[in-house]
C-alpha cells in the first residue's frame, strides 16, 4: 500500500519537504541497517529524518489517525514483514555517528579483547590456542565487526550538510555503489549526485576499521561504471576537455601559471634536464603561488640544482582518476611519464598532495603507470635536508597547528615528515589537533568535491576550523596541500575566523631566509 498525496503532504509539513524521502534511492538504502545481512526494512513507502521527538510525536498521531504502520530506528525493532495491507514509515530518529567517538578507537573490540584474553589464558602450543586467534583475526575482519554492530552509519564529512540523511553518508553510498553493481539500481541523476557528493576522504568507519579505504575505493569504482554506462556529470567532461587541450583542468593561461617561477633567481628559466625535478602542480602554480615559489627558494638556498617543466608541465589527473574517467586518465598519465622521463630526473618532488598520491598510488593501482623516477613530497625531501644540514632554520616565533591532508596523510601514509620539519624550526610553537593524523577530519575538498558542490566543500572546512583548531587557540594553520590550503584559507575569510593559512614549504622559507 502506498501512501496518499495528502499524507505525503502532512508529512513535509511536520518535518520539511528535503526530509521526507520518497525515492528509490532513499528506500533502498534504508532498507538496510548493517551491511553484511538482508534488508532489515524490506518494504518502505516513505522515510522522514526528524530532529526532535516532537517531530517523531506528530508523525505518531499522523499514523493512528490514517492508519499507518510507523517504525522508529532508535527502537530497533524486528524486520517489518513483506507482505502488509497498511503504508510503512520509518522514522529516521536515529542520532548520527560523531568523530569525536574516534578517540577512544583504541580501545578493543569487547569480544575481540575477550578472545585475546582466553589466548593468554591457553598459554603457548595448545591447539584452543591455535583457534581462539584464529577466531581474534576473524572478529577483526570488516564483516564481523558489522555484523556485531546493531545500527550503523559512520561517519562523514559530508553528511551532516544533508541533514544526516542516511542516503547521504559513507553507508549510504557503500550500499548505492552495490545495487549499481548488480543492477538492482540505475544511475539516476540522483544516485549520480549521492555518488558524487563524496570528497574521498577515507574518514568514515575509521572507527572501525584499521584500513578504512575500502569505501572509498568502492565509490571511485561506481564512478567509473557511471562514467562507461555514459552518465559522467557534464562538469567533469568538460574538465577533461580542458585538461586535454591547455593542460590545467580550470583552463588557466599558461603565462599565468608559470609566473610564480620568474621571482626566482632562475627568472623562470631552468635547465631541461637535471636530478631533480620540481612538480608545482595546477593548484599550486595558480591558486598558493607563494608555496611553489617557496619550494624554489628552498631548494636554491641548499644549492640544489633542479629544473622545471613550466607551461609543458600540465596536470596530473587527479581529478580525471576521482571523476571515474579512468580512459582519459591513462592517457594523460602516459603523456605526463614521456615528459618527465625527458628531463632524466631521478627524484620529482611535489608540494602537492594529490599529485603526490596520485603518483605513487593510484598511477600504479588503477593505471598500471610507473613514473620513471623516485616521487617524494617536499616535506620528505626537506626533512632529509634539514637532517643532513644543508638548510638551517632561524627562530620563528608563532603558534601553529597542522592540518593533515587526506591524499598525504590516510592514503599515503605521510604524517612524520611534515611535522619533523615544522619541529625543526626553532622557537615555533607547534599544537597538535585532538582529530589528527589518521582520524584527522577531512577539509572537504578532495575527491573532485571543491567544484562539483563548491559550498559544501567549504562548510566542511569551516567545521574543520571551528571545532578542531579555533579552541586550540592559535590563529596559524599550517598544510601540506595546496587544495586543502585555498579550501581552508576561504572558509576562515568567509566566516571571519581570522586563522590564517599557510604551507608548511612557506613556514619553511620564512625560517631559513629570516
Amino acid at each position: 500500500m502506498s501512501l496518499n498525496d495528502s499524507i505525503i503532504q502532512s508529512l513535509k509539513q511536520i518535518a520539511g519537504d528535503s526530509n521526507v524521502l520518497t525515492d528509490r534511492e532513499d528506500l533502498h538504502v534504508y532498507g538496510f541497517e548493517q551491511f553484511f545481512k538482508q534488508k532489515q526494512h524490506p518494504r518502505l513507502d516513505v522515510v522522514v529524518r526528524v530532529n526532535s521527538n516532537q517531530m517523531a510525536d506528530e508523525i505518531l498521531q499522523l499514523a493512528r489517525k490514517s492508519g499507518i504502520q510507523v517504525f522508529r530506528r532508535s527502537e530497533g525493532k524486528s524486520s517489518l514483514p513483506q507482505a502488509m495491507s497498511q503504508a510503512v514509515v520509518l522514522i529516521d530518529d536515529a542520532a548520527p555517528p560523531q568523530p569525536e567517538t574516534l578517540l577512544k578507537a583504541d580501545e578493543k573490540h569487547p569480544k575481540t579483547a575477550e578472545l585475546d584474553q582466553e589466548i593468554h589464558k591457553a598459554g603457548p602450543g595448545a591447539f584452543r590456542n591455535y583457534a581462539l586467534a584464529l577466531s581474534s583475526f576473524l572478529s577483526r575482519m570488516p564483516a564481523q565487526k558489522c555484523l556485531g554492530c546493531h545500527v550503523c552509519s559512520g561517519y562523514c564529512t559530508v553528511s551532516p550538510f544533508h541533514n544526516n540523511i542516511e542516503t547521504w553518508s559513507s553507508k549510504g553510498r557503500t550500499i548505492l555503489t552495490r545495487a549499481l553493481s548488480s543492477g538492482e539500481l540505475q544511475p539516476s541523476s540522483k544516485l549520480v549526485d549521492v555518488l558524487y557528493s563524496c570528497n574521498l576522504c577515507g574518514f568514515c568507519f575509521a572507527e572501525c576499521f584499521e584500513n578504512s579505504t575500502q569505501v572509498r575505493k568502492a565509490i571511485m569504482d561506481a564512478r567509473h561504471r557511471v562514467v562507461q554506462l555514459d552518465k559522467t556529470p557534464a562538469l567533469f567532461q568538460a574538465t577533461a576537455k580542458t585538461i586535454f587541450e591547455t593542460g590545467d583542468p580550470a583552463g588557466t593561461p599558461l603565462s599565468k601559471r608559470v609566473s610564480w617561477a620568474k621571482q626566482l633567481p632562475q627568472r623562470g628559466v631552468f635547465p631541461n634536464r637535471a636530478s631533480i625535478l620540481y612538480w608545482a602542480g595546477c593548484v599550486a602554480s595558480v591558486r598558493t603561488p607563494n608555496t611553489a615559489k617557496a619550494v624554489g627558494n628552498v631548494l636554491n638556498r641548499a644549492q640544489i640544482d633542479f629544473t622545471y617543466l613550466g607551461e609543458k608541465e600540465g596536470c596530473c589527473g587527479y581529478v580525471l582518476l576521482a571523476a571515474g574517467l579512468w580512459d582519459e586518465a591513462r592517457e594523460n598519465a602516459l603523456r605526463l611519464e614521456e615528459r618527465v622521463e625527458q628531463t632524466g630526473a631521478e627524484t620529482l618532488i611535489t608540494t602537492c598532495a594529490g599529485c603526490y598520491y596520485t603518483f605513487t598510488k593510484m598511477y600504479p593501482e588503477i593505471l598500471g603507470v610507473e613514473l620513471p623516477c623516485k616521487v617524494s613530497h617536499a616535506t620528505q625531501h626537506v626533512e632529509r635536508l634539514i637532517k643532513e644540514k644543508n638548510v638551517v632554520a632561524h627562530d620563528l616565533d608563532w603558534r601553529v597547528t597542522y592540518h593533515d591532508p587526506c591524499s598525504l596523510g590516510r592514503h599515503s601514509n605521510v604524517y612524520n615528515s611534515p611535522r619533523k620539519v615544522l619541529r625543526a624550526v626553532p622557537k615555533l610553537s607547534f599544537i597538535e589537533m585532538q582529530l589528527s593524523r589518521n582520524r584527522s577530519r577531512c577539509c572537504g575538498a578532495g575527491g573532485g568535491l571543491w567544484s562539483f558542490n563548491n559550498t559544501t566543500a567549504v562548510n566542511c572546512a569551516s567545521e574543520r576550523l571551528v571545532k578542531d583548531v579555533v579552541p586550540l587557540g592559535v590563529s596559524t594553520l599550517v598544510t601540506a596541500c595546496p587544495t586543502c590550503h585555498i579550501n581552508l584559507r576561504n572558509a576562515s575569510v568567509r566566516k571571519s575566523l581570522g586563522i590564517r593559512v599557510y604551507d608548511v614549504m612557506e613556514i619553511v622559507e620564512s625560517a631559513i631566509l629570516g
